[in-house]
C-alpha cells in the first residue's frame, strides 16, 4: 500500500512507472530473497549514485534532477524500510538519504521555490547528522547557507547560522568549512561590511589549504571544493564592493581553473553575471549591461535556474536611477522580464 502511495506520488511529478518495469521490480525483489539480499552491495550501488549526481547536477535541467532525485528517494525509503533503524548499515542509508535530501533542496531551490526546500533542508541536515558524517553536514550547510542568499533570506538570520557553524568546524579539514565561510563573506558584503567580508575572505582561503586534494581537486563535481570556488566568493565580494580591478582579475582566475572540458552553463553564467554586477557597480553601466545581456542571452532557458536570475536581477538593480531609461538597459530589462527567460516547476 506504501508503495503504490509512492508510485502515485511520484507521478505527480511527471514520473511514470510502466506495468513491465513494475514487473521486473517484483521479480527483482524475489530473486534477492531467494538469494539472500547482501544490503552492503545496495548501499554501496546507493553512494555511488549520490556521487554521480555531484557531476551531473550542472548539466541537467533542474525540472528533470527533480524527477530523478524523488523516485531514487522513494527506492532509497524502500530499502532503508526493509533494513530497518537496528540494521549495521544503517548509518550509511543515512548518508545517502542525507546526499539526495541535499540534492532535492538545492534543486527546490533552483526551481524558485524555496519554501518547498525548507523540509528537504531539515531532512538533510537530519540524515547527515544520524550518519555522524561530519564532511556532509558541513557541506549542507554551507550550501544551505548560499542558497539562502540567493533566495535573499536577511543576512541576520545567514549570519547566525554561518556563525554558528564556524564556531563548531571553523578550524577542521571538514569538506564543507570552505563553502561555509565563503558563504559568510557574501552575506558579509550584502550586509555593507566589507572589512569584516575581506577578512572572511583570508579564513576561507586558510579553510580551502587545510582540505585534502581529494576534495580540492574535484573541480567537476559538486561533492568536491576546488580554487574556482575560492576565486568565485573572491569574484563576488569584489563585484558588490565595486573594485574592478580586483573582480577582473579573480574572473580570470576562475576561469584558468575551470576544466576547459566541463560546460557547466549555469556556473559559467553566473561568473559572467558576477563580473557585469561589479562593472555597472563601478560606474562602466554600458559595458557591465552589455556583458550581462550577452551572457543570460547565452545561457539556456532550462537552465535559468534561481542562481542565474538573482544576479541577472542584481546587474539591473544596480545601475543607477539617472540611467535606467537608457536604450541598452531598457533592452536588458525586457529580456529579464520575458515569461520564457523564467523556470519554475508546473
Amino acid at each position: 500500500m506504501e508503495r503504490r502511495r509512492l508510485l502515485q506520488t511520484l507521478a505527480t511529478l511527471g514520473v511514470t512507472s510502466s506495468p513491465i518495469f513494475d514487473s521486473l521490480h517484483t521479480i527483482r525483489e524475489s530473486v534477492g530473497q531467494s538469494l539472500g539480499r547482501d544490503e552492503r552491495l545496495d548501499v554501496e550501488m546507493w553512494e555511488e549514485a549520490v556521487s554521480e549526481y555531484g557531476y551531473s547536477y550542472q548539466l541537467t535541467p533542474p525540472q528533470q534532477l527533480l524527477q530523478e532525485v524523488a523516485a531514487d528517494l522513494v527506492a532509497v525509503r524502500q530499502a532503508m524500510s526493509r533494513a530497518g533503524s537496528r540494521d549495521r548499515l544503517f548509518r550509511s542509508w543515512c548518508r545517502v538519504t542525507g546526499g539526495l535530501s541535499l540534492l532535492m533542496a538545492k534543486t527546490l531551490c533552483n526551481l524558485g521555490q524555496s519554501r518547498q526546500a525548507r523540509p528537504w533542508w531539515a531532512t538533510a541536515l537530519n540524515a547527515a547528522e544520524l550518519s555522524g558524517d561530519h564532511h556532509l553536514s558541513t557541506w549542507i550547510r554551507g550550501e544551505q547557507l548560499i542558497h539562502g542568499l540567493y533566495d535573499r533570506r536577511p543576512t541576520p538570520v545567514l549570519l547566525r547560522h554561518a556563525d554558528a557553524a564556524l564556531s563548531e568546524y571553523a578550524d577542521s579539514a571538514y569538506r564543507g568549512v570552505p563553502g561555509i565561510s565563503a558563504a559568510r563573506a557574501q552575506v558579509l558584503v550584502m550586509h555593507g561590511m566589507p572589512a569584516e567580508a575581506l577578512a572572511e575572505l583570508r579564513r576561507c582561503g586558510e579553510a580551502f589549504e587545510r582540505l585534502p586534494g581529494s576534495v580540492t581537486g574535484n573541480t567537476r563535481s559538486i561533492e568536491g571544493w576546488g580554487a574556482e570556488r575560492l576565486s568565485y566568493t573572491q569574484a563576488w565580494v569584489y563585484a558588490y564592493l565595486g573594485d574592478r580591478d580586483r573582480l577582473d582579475q579573480a574572473v580570470s582566475q576562475t576561469h584558468k581553473t575551470l576544466d576547459p572540458s566541463d560546460p557547466s552553463p549555469r556556473f559559467r553564467t553566473q561568473l559572467a553575471l558576477l563580473q557585469a554586477t561589479g562593472h555597472v557597480r563601478s560606474g562602466d553601466v554600458t559595458e557591465g549591461v552589455r556583458h550581462a545581456q550577452a551572457a543570460y542571452a547565452a545561457c539556456p532557458a532550462e537552465q535559468r535556474a534561481t542562481m542565474v536570475t538573482r544576479l541577472a536581477d542584481e546587474v539591473l538593480e544596480a545601475v543607477p536611477a539617472a540611467e535606467r531609461r537608457s536604450p541598452s538597459v531598457t533592452g536588458y530589462r525586457e529580456l529579464l522580464a520575458s515569461p520564457v527567460n523564467r523556470r519554475a516547476i508546473t
